[in-house]
């Protein structure tokens, strides 16, 4: 099983986040929103470009409807000795925090986990509502025949 750490940083509020130079690092993001008293983990998203600039458009596109107090969590991934970043790596944990969280703004991989086998994601730092530990062993696999 291949073991991926994300160490979290945060929760930053939203309209603060360019005072941090986190915010140029690339990896998985976690939107929260805190409303009277309570915190409601929002939408996991993942990024190759700086977390400003994709936490930026979301900005644009949908964070501005939220009521409450927004913020965002950045996590920064690691590998075993040996392994290194990917495109399909990043996706896998991205689809795999989603797929076990279930934020209620994802749409895609809300479901079904649509990543590779055998992963293990180990969350370090401030990580928020979301498990230290979360791994493929921890789905429910539904297997089908296709026609």
């Amino acid at each position: 099983m291949e073991e991926i750490t994300i160490t979290w940083h945060g929760p930053y509020k939203l309209q603060n986040i360019e005072w941090y130079d986190i915010v140029n690092e690339i990896g998985i993001y976690a939107i929260y929103r805190v409303f009277g008293n309570n915190e409601t983990l929002l939408y996991i998203g993942k990024t190759e470009r700086s977390f400003l600039n994709r936490i930026n458009e979301h900005t644009k596109e949908w964070l501005h409807l939220y009521r409450g107090q927004l913020y965002v969590r950045f996590g920064v991934l690691s590998f075993e000795p040996g392994k290194k970043f990917s495109s399909k790596k990043l996706n896998d944990v991205e689809s795999l925090l989603i797929t076990y969280c279930k934020p209620p703004e994802n749409t895609s991989n809300y479901k079904y986990y649509s990543g590779r086998e055998n992963i293990k994601i180990v969350n370090n730092g401030r990580f928020g509502m979301i498990s230290k530990i979360i791994s493929t062993d921890m789905l429910e696999w539904c297997w089908y025949e296709v026609d």
